[in-house]
Order: C-alpha cells, then sequence, then structure tokens
C-alpha cells in the first residue's frame, strides 16, 4: 500500500490509535509536535489518507494486529517521553 501513497502536506492527530493504524498502513511518520498538555502526530498528507481515515472510523480496515499493538506502545512512549 505505502507505495500508491505520494505526500502533499502534513496532516496532524492526537488520535493515538488513529496514528498507529496510519503508520501500519504505510503513511510516512514525520514527528510529533506538543501544544499545552496534547501530542499531535504528524504524517505526510497523501493521496488515499482520507480512504484510510474512513475505513479506519468504518471498522473496515485491515491491518495485521501485532504490527498496530507494537505502533501503539511505541507511541505511547513517544508521548510520555517529551
Amino acid at each position: 500500500m505505502s507505495s500508491t501513497i505520494k505526500p502533499k502536506g502534513t496532516y496532524r492527530t492526537s488520535d493515538l490509535y488513529l496514528a498507529a493504524y496510519f503508520k501500519v498502513a504505510g503513511v510516512p511518520f514525520t514527528g510529533i509536535t506538543r501544544e499545552e498538555n496534547r501530542a499531535f502526530f504528524m504524517f505526510d498528507a497523501a493521496d488515499g489518507l482520507d480512504d484510510l481515515k474512513l475505513q479506519f472510523f468504518n471498522n473496515i480496515s485491515k491491518v495485521a494486529a501485532r504490527p498496530y499493538a507494537e505502533e501503539i506502545k511505541a507511541f505511547k512512549a513517544l508521548v510520555h517521553s517529551g
């Protein structure tokens, strides 16, 4: 899937689970920013990102469970490290 993703700006979300899903789905992660008491995960906004978001929120997404769980742990550690 990542071969069809073409960057076109930046997308940010504070939703840790959506961020982990994007990462496993192959959306390039560009970093984390903090504003007040919130962390925002930054991704290359890409063609197909809206489709991935719809799949996630409509419960029709398909990603491997173990990598998804590992990304959740990694993002939690990233949030708490700074």
